[in-house]
Formats: C-alpha cells, sequence, structure tokens
C-alpha cells in the first residue's frame, strides 16, 4: 500500500508511523485514519519490531478532525462512513505503541495518543479537548478515557472549557507519562521508546494484553460516538464550525 499521509520507518526493534498530512496540520481525515491503522499493522507484522512509536513534528502531533470533512458530514453521512471507526482497530494491535508528542494534540490527537500505551511530551507540547468550541463533543472515546485515566472532574474540565493544557499541566493531570526538554526532544523520547522495545517482546504483548481489559470502556465509547454524530446534526455545529472558519466568536443557539 502506497501512504500518501503518513510515514513508516523502523530503527533497530522500534517501528515509527510519522503522521506527515503537512498542509492540513496533521488533521484526521477518513482517509488519513485508515493509512495510520493499515502503517500500524505494516509495523505489526514485521517480527524484528517490538514496539511502535507514534510522531508527528514539531508543530503538531495532531489538531483532530479534519473541520472540513466535518462541515460537510451529518449523522446518516458520518453513520455511513464510518466517521472514526478506522480508530477503533487501534486495540487490536498487540505491540506496545507510544506516542511522542511534540507539537498540538488536540481534540482527534489527544484521543489517539489517550488510545495508545503511554504518551511522552515535549515540555512546549500542548494537550487539550477543544470540540465544543465547534458546538461538537470529543467523539474518539475522549469523554470516557479521560474520565476513567484522569477522574471525572478533570475530565469535565478540559471537555467542557475548550482549555488548551500544557504538558506540564497534562502530566500533573496524569495524561503524560514523561516530559522531555524541547531542545532534546526528538533525540531523547526516540531513545526513551528504543528503551522499551529492547524489552522482550511477549511480556510486552501480556502487559498490554492485560492493562486493556475493560469491556465496559468499549461499550461506553459506542455511546459517546452515536451523541458526537447526533450533534453533527445540530445548528451549534454549523454556528461553531462556521465562526472557528471565520475566526469570530460563536453565538450559540439553546
Amino acid at each position: 500500500m502506497i501512504f500518501k499521509n503518513i510515514k513508516i520507518s523502523k530503527t533497530s526493534h522500534l517501528g515509527i508511523l510519522q503522521i506527515n498530512r503537512i498542509k492540513q496540520n496533521n488533521s484526521l481525515d477518513i482517509e488519513t485514519s485508515f493509512e495510520i491503522i493499515e502503517g500500524l499493522k505494516k509495523l505489526e507484522h514485521d517480527k524484528n519490531i517490538t514496539c511502535i512509536a507514534i510522531i508527528g513534528n514539531d508543530k503538531f502531533f495532531s489538531p483532530g478532525a479534519d473541520i472540513k470533512e466535518l462541515k460537510k458530514l451529518n449523522y446518516k453521512k458520518a453513520k455511513l462512513k464510518g466517521l472514526f471507526n478506522n480508530f477503533d482497530n487501534i486495540s487490536k494491535v498487540k505491540l506496545p505503541i507510544v506516542s511522542l508528542v511534540e507539537g498540538h494534540a488536540l481534540g482527534g490527537g489527544l484521543e489517539l495518543c489517550l488510545m495508545t500505551d503511554f504518551i511522552v511530551a515535549s515540555s512546549k507540547a500542548k494537550f487539550g479537548q477543544p470540540e465544543i468550541n465547534l458546538g461538537l463533543i470529543p467523539g474518539i472515546g475522549g469523554t470516557q478515557r479521560l474520565k476513567k485515566y484522569i477522574g471525572k472532574l478533570n475530565a469535565n474540565y478540559l471537555c467542557m472549557s475548550g482549555d488548551i493544557i500544557t504538558s506540564q499541566q497534562a502530566y500533573d493531570f496524569g495524561i503524560v507519562s514523561k516530559v522531555i526538554n524541547k531542545i532534546d526532544f526528538k533525540k531523547t523520547s526516540l531513545e526513551f521508546a528504543k528503551k522499551i522495545s529492547e524489552k522482550p517482546k511477549s511480556s510486552l504483548i501480556e502487559i498490554k494484553k492485560l492493562m486493556n481489559l475493560d469491556k465496559e470502556l468499549n461499550q461506553n465509547i459506542k455511546k459517546e460516538r452515536n451523541s458526537f454524530y447526533k450533534l453533527l446534526d445540530g445548528k451549534n455545529k454549523k454556528i461553531g464550525i462556521e465562526s472557528f472558519l471565520n475566526k469570530i466568536k460563536p453565538v450559540w443557539k439553546d
């Protein structure tokens, strides 16, 4: 398969998947989400790889879903296209996956990170769930994973305020596992991921499998996604997206 929006490579036992949709700031449209899954599968099938790192660039890991794509979707179209469904397949990857976040991981970008096994961030990285500013909600598991990982109150703060937080705040919340100085990030973060890749593959796979035992989470994520789809038909989605694209303050409808 020829990839348009990602790049894959490897160094020793570490597989590297880079989100590379530069002109769109690494936003996650349906095509890119499919390529991410296919890229992860390809790396996993390499018998020499024991760990996978997902990276972006120095400005954006990913700002989330492609706004222009969302603008065209309503409930029926989103359900028909299976919006965000590709990401559900990340849980099928047996190898540990680490997110190395140098820039912004917002909305679906943060939700992608939360689907991996842990997050290493630059001291200048930013995180947040700003979907509410578009008249929407997180739709790729954000409400459910954040609630589970950082508690209901902190999850409500991020999802209801739409605030963007620093990597240190994300570390304090328990979202980020390790913060690395921006200057040293590329080298040091890859060295850390390589450290994981040098551990016994069988043990890494078993640890991940045990950590991911959670049927209730998967059921609740389906409910969250259906709520996201419903809001695509709402007036506030149109107001929010138009306001975002035109850089004006939205005036919400009840």
